[in-house]
């Protein structure tokens, strides 16, 4: 069945039906709503008013494109994310298909048992890293545990293509701190996140970047990520 139309008060056809603020952060606000229909999100990229309005364009018209090129490069990877409906670089603003889902900073304070869904976060994660995309701001608010068991990932607006080492590290880093964080009472998360990342190169083997590039193996990643921490106990 397709999606009726939504219609104004004069029966014209309406593009988005405004459901009120998700979330307003220092990057863009986020809003609920119906897209013809459809259960939506819109986001809308705060200007910068403290930087040159030119460079403050350039900027963010670079981060929304960035943004949009690793939803596409996801899109056929089986991770659940959102999909682009529509892209309006003028304004800033996408409208983006609403992926259903807790976010996983909710369910963890419920209590629930978390080895089963720490294994799955690690390896939706290595996925996402397989495809060459570093997410930029792993937090328990922008990954979400779905019905049946499985992390979905959204917020995707500091990612970035990439095949460094390094990158993916610190992706897997920003998630530790998070866990240790706001989720103490889990001890040896990401240990079991590790485990869970580790498996996927396990189970379907080395991967190449699709440009031609070398992307670092799960193993290495893991190898960085110990660099990491005793540079930042080093450090700290």
């Amino acid at each position: 069945m397709k999606p009726s139309l939504l219609r104004d008060d004069v029966g014209e056809p309406m593009l988005w039906k405004d459901e009120g603020r998700l979330h307003l952060g220092a990057e863009a606000e986020v809003r609920a709503g119906i897209w013809l229909g459809i259960p939506a999100v819109k986001k809308v990229r705060l200007k910068r008013t403290w930087r040159h309005p030119d460079l403050d364009r350039l900027l963010t018209r670079r981060r929304l494109d960035a943004e949009c090129r690793s939803l596409r490069r996801l899109a056929g990877s089986g991770i659940q994310i959102p999909s682009i409906l529509q892209l309006d670089r003028n304004t800033f603003t996408m409208i983006m298909s609403k992926v259903e889902g807790d976010p996983l900073i909710d369910v963890l304070r419920g209590g629930i048992s978390g080895d089963k869904i720490f294994n799955e976060v690690g390896r939706v994660i290595r996925r996402m890293h397989r495809v060459g995309i570093v997410h930029g701001d792993l937090s328990t608010n922008n990954i979400l545990w779905q019905q049946g068991g499985n992390p979905a990932i959204v917020d995707l607006g500091l990612s970035r293509v990439s095949t460094e080492v390094e990158q993916f590290g610190i992706d897997l880093h920003v998630l530790e701190e998070i866990l240790s964080a706001s989720h103490p009472e889990y001890e040896g998360a990401m240990t079991v996140v590790e485990t869970g990342y580790l498996s996927v190169d396990i189970d379907e083997g080395p991967v190449e970047d699709s440009s031609g590039g070398s992307l670092p193996s799960a193993a290495q990643v893991i190898k960085r990520l110990q660099d990491i921490r005793t540079r930042v106990r080093y450090h700290g």
